[in-house]
């Protein structure tokens, strides 16, 4: 067994993280309908005006503006009500003085009208229109291109495709859109204890748990998981697994990444590639890796699920996204008070996960190997190292996982 040499602090480790992931650069095609989510790879431009004709923003009557200068509720202009059109229809007459066309929100203005009068302020017996209110050329009208232009450059390369954008491609006429490949990554979790779901459990063996957490976090965050299952405790196995993960965007792997006498995970990583640092200064998750394999960022996670979840929100997620491009979450803070008297004495960066009930932060972590710690925690509180207790009652910042 060989001691952890120098434990990384989490800032450094996220650094080194980020200078050694590259963003995908392979593009595909895909529906708009497919698109939600995904990050854009072409310029867009637009080869149409939109809206591509002057249309009424609001139900109401098409008319000359000059015809209504004046009007009030207990002195109303009286204009001739000579048609009506309906949204996707076109009026074929003109608008002139002392006549007006009943027009529905979207529908084409009518030629010869500069303006639309709300129906709130009218009255009709059907023949003749009474405007109580006065309107100005171009009230309750968007005009043609008001929104976009042709050839105004609308969603650039980079940008991660919200429903607001894909309704601009929709407005554009685009069915497709070229985007970023997911990246692929793949998932192993390592242990001959390790037993995967459905088998029979011999005495010591435990399901494999770690792979369903990390897939998650995974497609969570722009990629997709390729789970390979459970590579045994032996050299060769992992070793093959390594070699395979490198020849994908990025490997994860769980367990082997402790000091145990069976932890051959270091050796082949650094036979095989580079390792960038092994054990950082947090707890759960000190046994935590990474390093280079062909170029193929490698992640050694801890076995423990709870520890293996908990840097997979803290490391793993990063690299994700700045793998597929997508911008880094900024974490969500609350305030809250402390329900009990917590004693931190690890001298490592405590991630305390908690669960929030009348903004008083409860503890539930239990240990390392509990998967209900994170199951049952709303967020967790940064215990620094320097830091030995904190009071029942004291305020905190919560940082929530989702």
């Amino acid at each position: 067994m060989r001691p952890f040499k120098r434990l990384m602090s989490r800032a450094s480790a996220l650094e080194i993280i980020s200078e050694n992931t590259r963003p995908v650069e392979r593009v595909e095609r895909v529906p708009i309908t497919d698109a939600a989510g995904r990050v854009l790879a072409e310029e867009t431009v637009a080869e149409a005006h939109v809206p591509p004709f002057d249309r009424s923003s609001m139900d109401g009557y098409a008319v000359r503006a000059e015809d209504t200068f004046g009007a009030g509720s207990t002195s109303p202009k009286k204009l001739k009500l000579i048609g009506v059109q309906h949204a996707g229809e076109h009026y074929e007459g003109e608008v002139g003085n002392g006549v007006c066309v009943q027009v529905a929100t979207g529908s084409p203005v009518p030629k010869g009208s500069d303006a639309v009068v709300m129906v709130e302020y009218t009255k009709t017996d059907g023949v003749n229109v009474e405007i109580q209110k006065p309107v100005y050329p171009g009230s309750n009208i968007s005009l043609e291109g008001e929104d976009i232009k042709k050839g105004e450059k609308v969603i650039s390369p980079g940008e991660v495709l919200t429903p607001g954008k894909l309704g601009v491609l929709a407005a554009l006429n685009r069915e497709t859109v070229q985007v970023y490949e997911r990246p692929q990554v793949v998932v192993f979790s390592t242990g001959t204890e390790v037993r995967p779901l459905g088998a029979e459990l011999s005495p010591g063996q435990i399901y494999d748990i770690n792979s369903y957490t990390v897939s998650a976090v995974i497609s969570a965050n722009g990629c997709i998981p390729i789970v390979k299952g459970i590579v045994r405790d032996d050299e060769e196995d992992l070793k093959m697994a390594i070699e395979e993960a490198s020849r994908h965007d990025m490997g994860v792997f769980s367990g082997g990444s402790s000091v145990g006498e069976k932890d051959l995970f270091v050796d082949i990583i650094e036979g095989l590639g580079e390792m960038l640092f092994h054990g950082v200064q947090v707890k759960p998750g000190k046994p935590t890796l990474f390093g280079l394999v062909s170029g193929t960022p490698i992640f050694g996670m801890p076995g423990y699920p709870t520890s293996c979840l908990s840097n997979s929100y803290i490391f793993l997620r990063p690299a994700l996204r700045r793998l597929a491009g997508l911008p880094q979450l900024e974490p969500r803070v609350v305030t809250a008070r402390m329900g009990s008297r917590v004693v931190s004495s690890s001298g490592r960066e405590q991630f305390l996960t908690v669960r929030l009930k009348g903004g008083v932060a409860h503890t539930v972590f239990k240990k390392s190997g509990a998967i209900t710690s994170m199951a049952n925690a709303d967020g967790y509180v940064i215990l620094p190292v320097d830091l030995d207790v904190i009071d029942e009652g004291e305020e905190v910042q919560v940082t929530l996982l989702e």
